[in-house]
């Protein structure tokens, strides 16, 4: 949001004024039919860390719940990327809330996504991470989101070989949570 203008009241709150801009760093997050949930999380991929870590958590982050199965993924340029020799990008999840939190799984919704695959603005890749149940997995057991860290958990971006100098994606990302009597005991 825009804070080119402010006015502080006499209790002291700073209130910005001006045109909204953009919401840094809160997903996206919309109900669909049959119980579906959508992510939209846009990544700024000059910001990713080497590793996802606790201290990477942001705390508007959605939570998905520890149980659910994801559906479908896919990522849509906004901005190339941009780089300085051959980085790739991985999106996983941790778990959260958590005595002491951990990686979930570190590459399971997309591994290793190239420069190229995010060369120009609107382009789209449909992503087929371990984590994410589609027609190719059907015969295979997929990992329910929560089942390593047994948690509820975040999206989890970060880059491997070499940080991107810029860019930014949009993440896509639809999820079923677990309903019924096996509630969240289902990732167990």
């Amino acid at each position: 949001m825009s804070r080119g203008s402010t006015w502080t009241n006499s209790d002291g709150l700073v209130v910005g004024f001006g045109t909204h801009t953009e919401d840094n760093n809160v997903d996206g997050v919309y109900q669909g039919s049959n119980g579906e949930v959508t992510v939209v999380k846009e990544i700024t991929l000059a910001d990713l860390p080497d590793t996802f870590a606790a201290t990477n958590v942001n705390p508007q982050d959605h939570r998905i719940p520890r149980g659910s199965v994801i559906k479908s993924a896919y990522l849509q340029t906004i901005v190339a990327a941009s780089t300085s020799g051959s980085p790739t990008l991985d999106i996983g999840l941790w778990g959260v809330g958590l005595t002491t939190e951990v990686v979930d799984t570190a590459d399971g919704i997309v591994a290793d996504a190239t420069p190229a695959e995010m060369g120009a603005a609107g382009e789209g890749i449909q992503l087929d991470g371990t984590v994410i149940a589609d027609a190719a997995t059907a015969a295979s057991t997929v990992a329910c989101a929560g089942a390593t860290s047994n948690s509820d958990v975040v999206i989890a971006p970060s880059y491997e070989t070499a940080a991107f100098l810029s860019g930014k994606v949009k993440l896509h990302l639809t999820y079923i949570p677990p309903s019924g009597s096996a509630g969240r005991t289902i990732a167990a």
